[in-house]
């Protein structure tokens, strides 16, 4: 088979993309607990190349990437009993999804609803997931309380652009975003109630202290914590995806009844109860994704290179094996 590899070890800890190449490998067999699914469809997320500055000193090499993973199941280990069908994922550790195979537990594998494609399903589980976590931890559970405003910094990335929808699906009744000007009509479109352009205007200077009940931070800049926590209510949440991003001890003394909370969704979310509801909020209208570019394997470094400029709408989509009608399930 194909797949994508981090070649070798990188000595200063950086990710590189040169590094990255394409290359034949052999298909791998599931064990105990584990299906191998043909690939069809996943996506660059930012974290990513995070993961290899992170991990990558303690892998061998090559060493297959990607998470996320649309496809159909070609086998199962032993002790498999839940599935036989369809089904979107993200893995716990790299699972190597930019392959034409992989093999990832069952325990994380969710049926894909027919209502989406493949490159659907394959561009939406982990900031599906990491909106859902950080919500329903905000939300106390799963669901905002009555008149609850979410503020949501980037809405039309691909973490954003699931979190205005998946706070509007959670019963938030005012959904504030931050995008460029450019972006208005499109997060518009997916929910937001109030639209800041973060070229113009502050939203800290926009909005007014203490009006914000939730902040769901998709963009990580550092200090982000510190302006953001003047505006949120008492006892309310702020929610980041990068660790950086959380406020100072200095804020955090002087509001103490905010919640603070960064996420890790790299493996802590997935969880095929979690990608089931995520499913039912696609199956019920309420939630889908907007694919910006689509590359094929081939392109993986392309693919790499635009999700790494940090300005596209929604997901760099991969599109892995493209003939659907092969599908008989």
């Amino acid at each position: 088979m194909r797949a994508a590899v981090v070649v070798n070890r990188s000595w200063d800890f950086k990710f590189h993309l040169e590094k990255i190449a394409v290359m034949d490998l052999e298909i791998p067999s599931p064990g105990r607990g584990e299906v191998l699914v043909r690939v069809y469809a996943s996506n660059i997320n930012p974290v990513d190349h995070k993961i290899v500055e992170l991990a990558g000193w303690s892998w061998t090499y090559p060493h297959k990437l990607g998470y996320d993973v649309a496809g159909v199941v070609q086998s199962v280990g032993v002790g498999c009993t839940r599935l036989k069908a369809t089904s979107l994922m993200e893995a716990p550790t790299t699972a190597g999804t930019y392959a034409q195979y992989a093999v990832v537990s069952e325990s994380i594998l969710g049926v894909k609803p027919e209502s989406i494609s493949m490159l659907e399903a394959g561009a939406m589980p982990m900031v599906a997931l990491t909106g859902l976590e950080s919500l329903t931890w905000a939300a106390g559970g799963s669901q905002f309380g009555k008149n609850a405003t979410v503020l949501v910094l980037g809405g039309s990335g691909g973490t954003g652009h699931m979190g205005i929808q998946l706070a509007k699906a959670m019963g938030a009744s005012w959904i504030i975003t931050t995008c460029s000007e450019t972006h208005v009509d499109f997060v518009r479109q997916l929910g937001a109630d109030q639209v800041i352009d973060y070229h113009k205007q502050n939203y800290y200077d926009v909005l007014l202290p203490e009006s914000v009940d939730v902040v769901y931070d998709c963009v990580g800049l550092n200090g982000t914590g510190d302006h953001a926590f003047n505006i949120i209510k008492k006892h309310g949440s702020f929610v980041t995806l990068l660790q950086g991003a959380k406020a100072s001890i200095s804020t955090r003394l002087q509001r103490p009844d905010v919640h603070e909370y960064a996420p890790n969704c790299v493996g802590t979310c997935s969880q095929h109860q979690r990608i089931d509801t995520v499913a039912s909020f696609v199956k019920e209208g309420k939630l889908t994704v907007h694919i910006d570019q689509v590359f094929g394997l081939e392109d993986i470094v392309k693919a790499f290179n635009q999700s790494l400029a940090g300005h596209t709408t929604g997901k760099v989509a991969l599109q892995i094996l493209g003939n659907e009608s092969e599908i008989l399930v």
